[in-house]
């Protein structure tokens, strides 16, 4: 899966989570300022850990803290 195909999964769940629009997410933004909240983050990384199905740390949410940037983590760990 590359980067883009990632960023449409994350702003799904993220716009899911949140109750919003996808086409809302601002993908630079960061997830404090689109209003997730830690409990949410969980949620959001565990569905994640399985539409990927690869082993994701939520602390990675916290260390990279736009969709942009974790989805470029996740593009090189996914290669």
């Amino acid at each position: 899966m590359d980067e883009e195909q990632i960023k449409a999964v994350l702003t799904k769940l993220i716009a899911d989570e949140i109750g919003t629009a996808p086409g809302e997410i601002d993908e630079q933004a960061s997830f404090m300022r689109l209003g997730v909240s830690s409990v949410q983050a969980l949620k959001i990384v565990n569905r994640l850990r399985k539409e990927l199905d690869m082993d994701i740390n939520p602390v990675a949410l916290f260390e990279f803290k736009t969709i942009e940037d974790i989805s470029g983590y996740l593009a090189e760990a996914f290669d």
